[in-house]
């Protein structure tokens, strides 16, 4: 009797092992024809029968990465790495993934682990020093796209991103603007001469154009790559920032939320789109996207507090707006505009101190804020 058992369990493994090789097949061959979710169900069924097997994780994560569903694919990545954690390339597509949920700070850790064993691979060094970029760490990001500019000299991409660490070095440490303008023109005259017609220049256009207080020629200009191109990344994002200047916010929300439909919107425009809500009157729309901006935007935290306090002093809640302002305070947003605010919504909530204190130093900053405003004589 132990001897037929024994066979009857051979036959079974042996069957499972075969129902394993067809279904890896079927889902490798959809793989490599693009059949994504096919793909990603014949992985699954694998996995299902056996799920120790990391190569299977892996590519079930990449089935799920090619159909942009990043949360998914970070979870087949990461029990792909417990299985067999010599698997760096799943470390990357963590990164990219996280980077593409705007989880810039996570993406980055995993990137820069992933980079220091492979120093020449293009995709980790772009993804990593895109990552820095987007948390404004614009040293950090400068030497790593350099390096990847370095790997892949032709790529636009890079060299318009580039630009923007040049540009956000120099409002950050005034000294380095000569230095940067220069880094700046050499990034311009080498996206010039590899793509003539790349739509990065008309962006760059538009950013001048912006920058000198030109604003219906720089909206014209991005008007006019987004009808040619209306995926192009982080374009509807500047055009709504433009028309938010204009107060022309029915406009701005259009640019926002058709950023978000993006793979991987600009981190910033969950605070923006909050913000635009606030001026429209319309705070329980507002507080959703401004609490994402927390999570996605941390470099931002200071502006995305005023804005929900904003939001919860239309909504007639005194005691959370004053928390909010608070808050925006300690992440230094420490300008008369926000004591005041402050000031007005600790008196609906009956905080008589905080008022005076909050309007004293409100009226101490305008009067330092306007005399540094003053022209030298």
């Amino acid at each position: 009797m132990r001897w037929l058992l024994a066979l009857a369990a051979l036959s079974l493994f042996a069957q499972q092992e075969d129902l394993v090789a067809q279904h890896a097949a079927a889902a490798s061959a959809a793989l490599k024809s693009g059949r994504y979710a096919t793909a990603e169900q014949e992985y699954r069924t694998v996995l299902k029968l056996d799920p120790r097997i990391p190569e299977a994780q892996m590519n079930l994560g990449l089935s799920c990465f090619l159909q942009k569903k990043y949360t998914e694919a970070i979870d087949a990545f990461g029990a792909c790495l417990r299985l067999k954690s010599g698997m760096d390339g799943a470390k990357l597509f963590i990164g990219i993934s996280r980077f593409k949920l705007n989880q810039s700070s996570a993406a980055l850790g995993v990137l820069q682990q992933y980079v220091a064993g492979h120093p020449e691979d293009f995709q980790g060094q772009y993804y990593l020093g895109l990552a820095a970029l987007s948390l404004e760490r614009f040293v950090e990001a400068e030497r790593v796209l350099e390096a990847a500019h370095q790997l892949s000299p032709d790529d636009t991409n890079v060299l318009y991103h580039l630009t923007q660490c040049y540009l956000g070095a120099a409002r950050r440490d005034p000294s380095k603007r000569d230095e940067m303008a220069r880094s700046y023109e050499r990034a311009v005259a080498r996206i010039s001469e590899i793509d003539p017609g790349s739509y990065r220049l008309a962006q760059l256009r538009a950013g001048a154009y912006a920058a000198d207080g030109k604003k219906a020629e720089a909206i014209s200009e991005l008007e006019t790559l987004l009808e040619h191109d209306p995926k192009a990344s982080s374009l509807h994002y500047t055009l709504g920032c433009l028309y938010i200047e204009q107060r022309r916010y029915d406009k701005a929300l259009v640019q926002f939320l058709a950023e978000m439909q993006l793979d991987g919107p600009y981190s910033r425009t969950y605070m923006q789109l909050g913000h635009v809500y606030v001026e429209m009157q319309k705070p329980a729309a507002a507080l959703p996207m401004l609490q994402r901006a927390l999570e996605y935007d941390p470099a931002s935290s200071g502006t995305t507090w005023v804005e929900i306090g904003r939001a919860y002093r239309i909504m007639n809640q005194p005691d959370k707006s004053v928390t909010a302002f608070q808050k925006a305070l300690s992440s230094g947003e420490k300008n008369s505009s926000v004591y005041y605010q402050l000031a007005m919504a600790a008196k609906v909530a009956g905080n008589s101190e905080l008022f005076r204190d909050a309007l004293a130093k409100s009226k101490q900053l305008r009067t330092t804020e306007t005399t540094n405003l003053a022209p030298n004589e």
